[in-house]
């Protein structure tokens, strides 16, 4: 049965094109089911328009400017949400290196009006590795939100490569700043029909999964990782201040 936190209106902020369904993909193709209305929200989709030479990430995936690497990862992140029965939805505000188009109290701004009418807003919150997804998620927990509930999730495939406990358990240490009270880290019950549909979703990133590692030998760490996140209860969703 899905987590009654989880019904309504959810949007699931992302900071790069994958970063939603990689973390969170069979929890959202459980709550469309359940009826949730559900939308990812990408923030650093960057510019489909942009004739700025790739960064290193994107030239060894294949591109030869920002624009290319937008517009073609915008067509696998479509069709990945298509699979989960989720809206996407995306902002042109460059990840690093790019041009940012804009300041980091711009994007929080953006993003804070464009979940303003959310029941659920999700956003990274673990291991928070990346520059990225730091600067927004604390930028946001920061600047406040106006919906009704928000929480955090474990970024995958880095929550998975870390291991945050010897026996890969809910990590104990949150990685996001909450202003007050405590998180706890519970994990988000599917069925394997669900993880099935993740699986299928992750595959459409085909520019990124050779650099994430998640695409060699029939993409066995990939299913790995889906395998650990079964074994354990499910995809990992904190929320601030739950008992």
């Amino acid at each position: 049965m899905l987590d009654e936190r989880l019904k309504g209106r959810l949007v699931v902020v992302s900071p790069h094109l994958d970063d939603a369904v990689l973390s969170l993909g069979a929890t959202l193709a459980h709550a469309v089911e359940s009826g949730s209305d559900v939308q990812i929200l990408t923030v650093f989709a960057c510019a489909p328009d942009s004739n700025a030479p790739t960064d290193e990430w994107d030239r060894k995936s294949g591109f030869a400017t920002e624009g290319e690497a937008a517009q073609q990862r915008r067509r696998e992140d479509e069709t990945a949400c298509a699979i989960l029965g989720v809206a996407p939805r995306w902002f042109d505000f460059g990840a690093e290196p790019y041009e940012r188009h804009g300041s980091m109290q711009e994007v929080v701004t953006a993003v804070a009006s464009a979940t303003a009418d959310a029941d659920i807003v999700l956003m990274p919150g673990f291991p928070l590795a990346h520059a990225d997804h730091a600067a927004l998620t604390n930028g946001l927990l920061s600047h406040g939100l106006s919906c009704r509930r928000v929480g955090l999730y474990a970024e995958q495939p880095y929550s998975f490569d870390r291991s945050a406990t010897p026996n890969g358990s809910v990590p104990d240490m949150p990685a996001a700043r909450i202003r007050s009270g405590t998180l706890t880290w519970q994990r988000a019950c599917a069925a394997h029909r669900h993880r099935q549909l993740k699986l299928r979703a992750v595959k459409q990133y085909v520019s990124q999964l050779p650099q994430l590692g998640l695409r060699q030998l029939g993409h066995l760490r990939l299913r790995r990782m889906l395998w650990q996140e079964a074994r354990l209860g499910g995809e990992t969703i904190a929320w601030p201040n739950a008992t």
